[in-house]
């Protein structure tokens, strides 16, 4: 598998940026973040995962040693430590970092705000959890088709962990077709996954993974004793459309299963990184599992 293309060195040409996201259908930073920020949240989430009996008993917190009581995404017992996770403002508040948002805002020539639904990923060991299957967001996200991810690891990630990998290139197929998978998400798009454009990284705190709406990636398996933590933050204009959700816009990632942010952010000092700006334009959702998506152009013109 090929290796990401490290965009730091250019960090400051957003002409250079968007034309290597509109070839590549991604952009990858080495060190963008300051990793003792990045460091102090994965400490903060590691604490809760081994007081939810997680992590294996008389290890560090930090070394993320995954215990039997470990599962996968949405199964039973996750959900009471996924709660707690998005109970802690230090997570929410990675979203809105000014490397990030200010990132977004370039690339996309506007003013750009983070989606509320902020994702922490806990991916155990393999076989006993499987991998994100691979897709592309539009489907998930709806709205705007110039939604950007950042896919950031808050921990170490070297492929045998599961790393994220994308498809470089990919935009440019449209919005492809999908069927049901197991794993987060449920749905896999029917696209070639020995093709040889797929690139990955050995992820370290710090570094930042962004990628359109239609960039197909996906996680790899975890071969290791650990668990991986990562996050997806999502970005988009203040003057595009957002999708709203089905039992109400601005809510958490996995609600009902987790509570409201009322109840989530009960002694915060402030909750403006998961507010919806004033005056953005809301549009309905379609069935994500249509034949025949409805894709606006992209200003990134993939095609």
């Amino acid at each position: 598998m090929k290796e990401l293309t490290d965009s730091f060195g250019v960090l400051g040409d957003a002409a250079v940026l968007r034309a290597r996201l509109a070839e590549d259908g991604y952009l990858f930073f080495r060190g963008l973040l300051p990793v003792d920020v990045v460091g102090d949240v994965r400490d903060q989430l590691a604490r809760i995962l081994y007081d939810s009996n997680w992590l294996a008993p008389g290890t560090e917190a930090r070394d993320l040693i995954a215990s039997e009581r470990a599962v996968e995404e949405g199964s039973p017992g996750f959900f009471g430590a996924y709660t707690a996770i998005q109970s802690t403002e230090a997570f929410h508040r990675l979203a809105v970092r000014p490397e990030l948002v200010d990132l977004a805002s370039r690339l996309l020539g506007e003013e750009a705000f983070a989606h509320p639904a902020h994702i922490c990923r806990i991916a155990p060991p393999s076989p006993g959890a499987n991998p994100t299957p691979i897709h592309q967001d539009y489907r998930f996200i709806q709205g705007c088709i110039d939604t950007l991810t950042t896919w950031l690891p808050l921990s170490a990630a070297p492929p045998e962990i599961g790393g994220l990998r994308v498809f470089a290139g990919s935009p440019r197929l449209g919005v492809l077709p999908a069927k049901a998978s197991d794993g987060p998400g449920m749905m896999r798009a029917e696209a070639d996954e020995e093709h040889p454009e797929w690139r990955t990284a050995s992820y370290q705190p710090g570094d930042v993974l962004l990628f359109g709406s239609l960039t197909v990636h996906g996680a790899m398996p975890n071969r290791t004793k650990q668990l991986r933590l990562s996050a997806d933050f999502r970005y988009q204009a203040i003057s595009a459309p957002m999708a709203r959700d089905l039992l109400g816009t601005g809510k958490p990632h996995y609600h009902p299963d987790v509570p409201d942010f009322p109840t989530l952010t009960r002694g915060w000092s402030s909750t403006d990184c998961i507010e919806i700006p004033a005056g953005v334009r809301f549009v309905d959702r379609w069935d994500p599992r249509l034949d025949d998506v409805p894709a606006p152009r992209s200003r990134f013109a993939y095609a």
